[in-house]
């Protein structure tokens, strides 16, 4: 009843601020400061709730000034430290446009080249030789535009092409790192040091890097993730092994072995090949960093299980279903487990912790020095607003560079009508507005283990938003509010925003 009285109660502000623009579809690109700060001011907290988010920063830029710049909620969950507009962020594949930037610096400085192999005399050769030991050339411009042949998993990357160069548009984070190793080549300094040279000092992103002083770690949101994700992790491949090693121990044992029954000592080995499968499953898919964690919180999850199934127990207990009765002769197996509410009481205890599957925990933070040019900026919303406007507004790079880097160069998607395309580094979307006119806007989404962002350009109007959450389920509510912002909302509904769709990017996975 809240929630919908809150609801309710946006939406009013929404049509009384907005009435006079809503025909043209251009969300609140037409209101004023005041406006749009209440607006935001009502719907922040509303979409942090539906969509469990503990902490977001939001920022927008208009004409040159941050005319809002607001922090909500908590950096963690359970120290429920409020998040502040200095509070660091990561913001994952945000990343890439600031190192396209860099690039552009250097293609204009004469370093770089679009059209030239931008492995061209570094040494050592970042790219896996072909069979014929020569390294394949991979241009800067299809780097950027996402047709480098490279894959997207960045933590599994052989530095080996998938497909060849300068096909379709397949969304690659290696191609960012490549990118990025010669860069540092290029500029004899490593790649953190040289875009905090190039962008952040220069535009006075001062909470922002590719990397953290350790001193800095303390100013960092917890990024997190609904709790059944690291449950997910290692129950699947345990029961998948489990359950298909015992089938086969039970046929071993009735036919090959030709034992009456099957003892519960049986299962021990399906269960190791289990626990092995479970352990390799997670080290394969996140890695040494989040191992520890993943498995801490199945335990934990575990724990909170058994409890629940003890006081379930004791409950039944307590109404006598479990008590012997004169004459009650209890089988020999449900003796042996406690009788048959044993079960019970465990099928209960874990019915009784599914309300909490979708609720947000805390995952470890990246290590301060992990550096990668497609997905590991750390920053704060007002700075990136302060980056949004030198892509409107350039004083690093020439507006001349600027047009270029900006202009759509490959379709994204199921074709032309879609409105999605990829510049240099950055996605393009041209939508249709009722009016006829055409509204194009420059963005960028982010996605790591336990935060989601966006960043929407809007050159024309002037303006720009950042959103940066604290948790992998932020991605809609960043969604929804650019949609409000720089309208849209219907196609928000129906799912076609910024959002490259999911057939464009499967391919590199």
């Amino acid at each position: 009843m809240i929630q919908r009285a809150l609801r309710l109660l946006a939406a009013g502000v929404l049509m009384v601020a907005g009435a006079g623009t809503a025909a043209a579809d251009t969300g609140m690109l037409t209101w004023t400061v005041e406006e749009t700060a209440q607006a935001l001011d009502a719907f922040v907290p509303r979409l942090m709730d539906e969509n469990d988010v503990p902490g977001a920063q939001v920022a927008l830029m208009r004409n040159g000034r941050l005319v809002y710049e607001r922090a909500f909620g908590v950096d963690n969950v359970i120290g429920r430290t409020p998040v502040t507009p200095d509070t660091v962020f990561e913001a994952a594949s945000l990343s890439k446009p600031v190192t396209a930037h860099v690039a552009m610096q250097l293609v204009a400085a004469g370093k770089l080249r679009l059209d030239k192999d931008v492995g061209l005399g570094v040494e050592p050769a970042w790219l896996e030789a072909n069979e014929d030991g020569r390294v394949p050339p991979v241009t800067l411009e299809q780097i950027l535009t996402h047709r480098s042949g490279l894959t997207n998993d960045i933590r599994r990357s052989t530095h080996a092409l998938v497909t060849e160069p300068g096909g379709a548009f397949a969304y690659s984070g290696e191609g960012f790192g490549y990118l990025g190793y010669a860069i540092s080549a290029y500029e004899q300094a490593p790649f953190a040091q040289v875009a905090r040279d190039r962008v952040f000092a220069p535009l006075g992103m001062a909470t922002s890097g590719f990397e953290v002083a350790p001193e800095r770690m303390g100013a960092m949101a917890t990024g997190h993730v609904p709790l059944w994700v690291p449950l997910a992790l290692v129950f699947v491949p345990f029961l998948a092994v489990f359950v298909v090693g015992g089938i086969v121990t039970f046929f071993v044992v009735r036919l090959v072995l030709q034992h009456p029954h099957m003892e519960a000592g049986s299962l021990v080995f399906p269960a190791i090949l289990g626990g092995i499968a479970a352990f390799v499953a997670v080290l394969e898919l996140v890695g040494l960093g989040l191992l520890t964690a993943v498995f801490l919180i199945t335990l934990i999850f575990l724990l909170f299980v058994a409890l629940a199934a003890i006081l379930w127990r004791l409950v039944f207990h307590l109404l006598g279903f479990t008590r012997e009765r004169p004459g009650m002769v209890m089988r020999r197996d449900d003796a042996a487990m406690g009788g048959g509410w044993t079960r019970v009481a465990l099928v209960l205890g874990v019915l009784s912790l599914t309300p909490f599957l979708f609720r947000s925990v805390p995952v470890p933070l990246r290590a301060a020095g992990d550096v990668h040019p497609a997905s590991s900026l750390r920053t704060s919303a007002g700075d990136m607003a302060r980056f949004a406007d030198e892509m409107m507004t350039p004083s690093l790079l020439a507006v001349s560079d600027l047009r270029e880097m900006t202009r759509p160069r490959v379709k994204v998607g199921h074709g032309a009508e879609d409105g999605l395309a990829w510049g240099l580094g950055i996605g393009v979307r041209d939508r249709r507005l009722p009016d006829g006119e055409t509204q194009r806007t420059l963005w960028q989404w982010g996605s790591n283990p336990g935060y989601a962002s966006i960043l929407v350009i809007e050159p024309r109007a002037k303006t720009a938003l950042v959103v940066l959450t604290n948790a992998q389920t932020g991605g809609d509510m960043a969604q929804e509010l650019a949609a409000h912002v720089f309208g849209g909302l219907e196609e928000f509904q129906r799912g076609d925003m910024w959002i490259v769709p999911f057939d464009a990017v499967a391919p590199m996975f």
